[in-house]
């Protein structure tokens, strides 16, 4: 009947046809994604034989994530196993992963070492990078040294111009999706929830994106059409963490998180959001009248040209907030003490 219908149209065909066809489905699933993907990654050199010594370093909704050792190259690297529930179509996020990592070649992005289908399974071959910036800051005791947060600052800001030169969204800037290598160098991963902005900007995009500790103002008020800013926002919270070691903005709820904003820049006003009131979501709430706290005050131990610049992120406007291109002028980030 209907039922049988609706299940032969949306169940994978290996599953329709057994077990056994399973292989023949993967093998073009491959040969689908080498088409769309044309960079030379995906080949037979690449396989689950080719990385020994798995151990299991995380896990989430869209899989699994492995250390392993390249015995061809000798070296560790990072599976991230992506179940794939159809074969016939590419997980949103995977796709979007693949087709950012394969766009961006930069110092301050992660790379795409190669990618291969295994069972059920999507895997991308990353660099293994054990420590996040979240587990860093998690180990510290005191805030950061200025030398060092500059360049941490500067490679994140360095990486976001790299994406938003190429139209990429990262849109989950966050300190556990900022990797560091055994140099010291900042790298930009998880690009699951990436999104090549649109040339039409009357295209509405996905408004529930981003951790809410990290969320734009304009996400939060349920805006879809929004741009890079919403990438500068979240790296100026990043980056004032570097001082308060703790998210700057705790939201336990999108509401209270609004009301988080508010206690720092206070109330949103058309004087300090031009345009803000029209957002989908803003006359939802009655919001009380707020003052703006000191950057002075909230950051204690960050430096006046440090503060500028988060000043800067961290605003209502988004057409106020500084590029990252334009950001990585600014005088704090000028300090020449990269990682070599």
């Amino acid at each position: 009947g209907e039922r049988e219908r609706w299940s032969q149209t949306h169940t994978p065909g290996w599953l329709v046809q057994g077990i056994d066809a399973a292989p023949r489905y993967l093998h073009l699933l491959g040969r689908q994604l080498a088409r769309y993907l044309p960079a030379p990654k995906m080949d037979v050199e690449h396989s689950s034989a080719r990385y020994a010594g798995l151990h299991k370093v995380g896990e989430g909704s869209f899989g699994q994530v492995f250390r392993a050792r390249d015995v061809q190259l000798g070296r560790q690297v990072a599976l991230k196993k992506i179940r794939l529930r159809d074969v016939h179509v590419m997980p949103i996020a995977a796709l979007r992963e693949l087709r950012a990592l394969q766009r961006l070649a930069h110092p301050n992005v992660m790379a795409l070492h190669a990618f291969y289908t295994h069972g059920a399974n999507l895997v991308l071959v990353l660099p293994y990078l054990p420590l996040s910036l979240a587990a860093m800051l998690e180990q510290r005791d005191a805030p950061l040294e200025d030398s060092r947060a500059s360049s941490l600052a500067q490679m994140l800001m360095s990486g976001l111009a790299a994406c938003h030169a190429s139209r990429l969204l990262h849109r989950d800037i966050k300190p556990a999706n900022l990797m560091l290598d055994d140099r010291g160098v900042l790298k930009i991963a998880d690009f699951g929830q990436a999104r090549l902005l649109p040339l039409d900007l009357d295209v509405e995009l996905t408004g529930q994106v981003a951790t809410r500790w990290y969320r734009a103002p304009e996400l939060l008020f349920g805006s879809k059409a929004y741009t890079s800013a919403v990438d500068i926002w979240a790296a100026g919270c990043v980056i004032a963490q570097f001082w308060c070691l703790s998210p700057l903005l705790p939201g336990e709820s999108d509401m209270e998180q609004i009301f988080q904003v508010m206690t720092l820049l206070g109330s949103p006003t058309e004087e300090v959001w031009p345009g803000g009131s029209l957002t989908p979501d803003f006359h939802k709430l009655e919001l009380p009248a707020y003052e703006a706290a000191s950057w002075e005050e909230v950051l204690p131990y960050a430096p006046r040209a440090a503060l500028v610049l988060v000043s800067r992120m961290v605003c209502y406007d988004p057409t106020s907030r500084v590029s990252a291109a334009d950001a990585l002028v600014e005088p704090w980030l000028l300090q020449d003490d990269l990682p070599g």
